[in-house]
């Protein structure tokens, strides 16, 4: 019954700190589980050696913050990445609707003068190169190779251009 008196207020602050961090999610997150899964990754890396240099309590209050401050980003990106496909499926569904039905010529004609539009609205040219590798289907890898850069950058670059293109619409 001490330990866990002892481990109350601990919590307290975690939950408080992981509050913060996750202050503004539009979903309903548990403040509460993101503190209580940084003190067992603590807990869990005290039993298995993972952190030798941690010698008194004063090192425990920065690692646990640091954990938790993780676990937070960890489920803002979560959330964020569910969103993001959440929308893509939605957009998917969207053509598939629209290829499905009886296309007009005039209509596909105005599709892809707008596309083109878009990818020439980009002012780089890797931009524009990527954006067009994108829509023939080319996944983030295989354009990465054709440009000589890392998926990283291709994945920043892929953010930017639906940057630019959201502020356009």
């Amino acid at each position: 019954m001490r330990c866990a008196r002892a481990v109350e207020p601990l919590l307290c602050q975690l939950v408080l700190l992981a509050r913060r961090q996750l202050h503004g999610l539009a979903r309903d997150t548990d403040e509460e589980d993101v503190a209580l899964s940084a003190l067992k990754s603590a807990m869990l890396g005290v039993q298995n050696h993972r952190f030798p240099d941690l010698n008194d309590r004063t090192g425990l209050w920065p690692l646990l913050v640091t954990i938790t401050a993780r676990k937070a980003m960890n489920e803002i990106k979560r959330q964020r990445t569910q969103k993001r496909d959440s929308t893509a499926e939605e957009r998917m569904a969207n053509v598939e609707l629209l290829a499905g039905s009886d296309l007009t010529p005039d209509f596909a004609l105005r599709l892809g003068e707008a596309i083109e539009s878009l990818v020439n609205a980009l002012g780089d040219n890797t931009l524009r190169t990527i954006a067009q590798r994108k829509l023939e289907g080319y996944d983030n890898q295989e354009i990465a190779q054709e440009l000589n850069v890392s998926t990283r950058t291709v994945a920043r670059k892929l953010a930017r251009i639906r940057q630019e293109w959201d502020e356009r619409a």
